[in-house]
């Protein structure tokens, strides 16, 4: 630890919690209950951080076969939507888990007095897309807030100590490689934290930092993604994450299915109605509309309003803001309000008027459909003692998905977490740290006093890159300039990475997305095939023979390898 020119302290505790979104709430919430002595890890502040709280949407929801709307309905047909929309690429064993416990966690979010949205003294239940009954409710559109508000307030209640403004730097391990803690960075205290634990449960968030247009926080840069990769973890299913049209200026907000059944006009900054012609002869816009939701996938003929934009704003044909105008000037205002009321409240509030302004929609980046590989019930992954859950994981998302399954997930696996994680620690004789001084020795070096801002514009850099090649459109020759531009960025911050105390976590930020940046990239050049929201322009067609399967990435040196799963 020579020449650091920042303190270590150490806190211990029984379980440590890094996140502050759904899952990891959940999981702090649990540990707790479960007798743990639990520390949670924020690196936003309390209840601000993350897709969940951030999530904003008229079909934002939870899906749970809890006997709230249709009496046809049951975890085992909950189980099998799921297993149809990604069989071949996600883990039965935990979608069983998923379908079964589901009704469990709504139940305790109930309890604790999450306001779900009601038709009179019934909770009202919806049905939405992949699910063959009514099984998602929801609370005004920002589900996911009312999740994490709920969940804090009680894990606060119970006595969980959070520290909120401390970024994960890196995983602390035993000489056997099992999980021995975390250490993680306070720039406001200017301190650096060893967390000795013998469990940690990961709920970092996705990787939307690593694109210019994306719907949640910028924070959220891949540190769990990279760090754990770095440490040897397996990742699953890297090349499938989701994206669709999204507001974009002057607030975030995701379009969803009714804000296409409005019918909306679309055009590009020439003042172009240009949807017509990217749809296919034989089609019309009204069906494309009737077909498109958020989320793009080539499964739907909703695909040509995606596809039609990206390429408006590829040939700079988008706004300043990087996106097209959407017009709802021609459509009565009670018309609007009745099929989407929640966009057109938050619409309000923003101060703008349908009536009078275009809005500003972009293609966005909303979340990773892959991550580190969970490989037991309890969320646990390859790295002993390690749990991951949200958006970090893998293995229950696949290419495609039910609606609501992205919230369940976070209850049920966030909850399964915390209380393995509390039963480990109680059967553990402590945790002896191994690593810790490779990471402080890392530090030392890229700590020398020195104001360097480049690696700033490398992450300018790698926003461009991924915002253009890796969401709708992507072909082989673009992957790999993409890829040959991120690899030169993680060589340069690897020889020549140089922060001062005040800028070691965006730099370090910057170091992980170029390395979950390559991850991806490389996900999506290994699969040559179309499927879902993995559109390969230079492979179009879905190769089920090749490709209907997992594939598992992991570190081989200074390389990435891929081996096939199949489930």
């Amino acid at each position: 630890m020579k020449n650091l020119p920042i303190d270590i302290i150490k806190v211990t505790a029984d379980v440590v919690v890094v996140g502050g979104g759904g899952a990891a709430s959940r999981a702090a919430l649990s540990a707790r209950q479960a007798g743990a002595n639990v520390r949670m890890v924020t690196k936003a502040p309390l209840k601000t951080g993350g897709s969940t709280v951030h999530g904003a949407s008229e079909a934002m929801n939870m899906a749970a076969a809890a006997g709230l709307g249709d009496k046809a309905d049951s975890p085992e047909a909950h189980y099998r939507d799921t297993m149809s929309a990604a069989e071949g690429f996600i883990d039965p064993k935990l979608v069983r888990v998923l379908a079964e416990d589901a009704p469990k966690r709504l139940q305790d979010l109930i309890a604790l007095g999450v306001p779900l949205d009601r038709d009179g003294d019934k909770v009202k239940v919806a049905k939405v897309d992949m699910n063959s009954h009514g099984r998602a409710v929801s609370v005004q559109g920002k589900t996911g807030t009312a999740f994490v508000n709920t969940l804090t307030d009680e894990l606060l209640r119970l006595g969980v100590v959070v520290d909120q403004n401390v970024a994960l730097v890196d995983l602390v391990r035993d000489a056997d490689g099992a999980v021995a803690g975390v250490l993680g960075y306070d720039p406001e205290k200017r301190v650096l934290i060893h967390y000795e634990a013998p469990a940690v449960v990961l709920g970092t968030g996705g990787i939307h930092g690593a694109f210019s247009q994306q719907v949640s926080t910028s924070e959220m840069t891949g540190d769990g993604q990279a760090i754990c990769f770095r440490h040897g973890a397996e990742m699953v299913n890297v090349e499938f994450h989701q994206i669709g049209p999204a507001l974009v200026y002057p607030y975030v907000q995701l379009f969803s299915a009714q804000c296409f059944r409005v019918h909306p006009r679309i055009l590009n900054s020439e003042g172009e109605e240009f949807l017509p012609k990217y749809i296919p002869a034989g089609l019309t816009l009204d069906e494309v509309y009737a077909e498109k939701g958020f989320r793009f996938t080539v499964s739907t003929i909703g695909r040509y309003v995606d596809i039609g934009m990206s390429r408006e704003i590829n040939a700079g044909r988008g706004t300043k803001h990087g996106a097209i105008n959407f017009s709802f000037e021609h459509i009565p205002q009670e018309k609007l309000t009745a099929i989407m009321p929640h966009t057109m409240r938050w619409i309000g509030q923003h101060g703008l008027d349908t009536r009078r302004d275009k809005l500003e929609v972009g293609i966005a980046f909303q979340c990773m459909n892959g991550g580190v590989r969970m490989t037991g019930p309890d969320a646990q992954s390859t790295i002993p003692g390690l749990f991951v859950i949200g958006e970090l994981a893998g293995g229950i998302r696949g290419p495609d998905r039910p609606g609501g399954n992205s919230l369940a997930e976070g209850q049920v696996f966030g909850h399964r977490a915390g209380t393995g994680a509390a039963e480990l620690a109680a059967r553990s004789k402590g945790a002896k740290a191994g690593t810790l001084t490779e990471t402080t020795d890392f530090l030392s070096k890229v700590l020398n006093g020195k104001q360097d801002t480049s690696f700033r514009e490398m992450a300018r850099e790698i926003q461009r890159t991924m915002q253009r090649y890796c969401l709708v459109e992507k072909n082989g020759p673009e992957l790999e300039s993409a890829l040959g531009k991120i690899l030169q960025i993680k060589s340069d911050l690897d020889t020549k990475l140089s922060v001062t105390p005040e800028t070691l976590i965006e730099g370090l930020g910057v170091r992980n997305m170029a390395q979950v940046s390559e991850l991806v990239l490389r996900g999506c050049l290994n699969r040559k095939e179309t499927r879902s929201g993995h559109y390969r322009v230079d492979y179009p067609e879905t190769d089920d023979k090749n490709y209907r399967r997992s594939f598992v990435a992991k570190r081989n040196g200074d390389d990435v390898s891929f081996a096939s799963l199949q489930y």
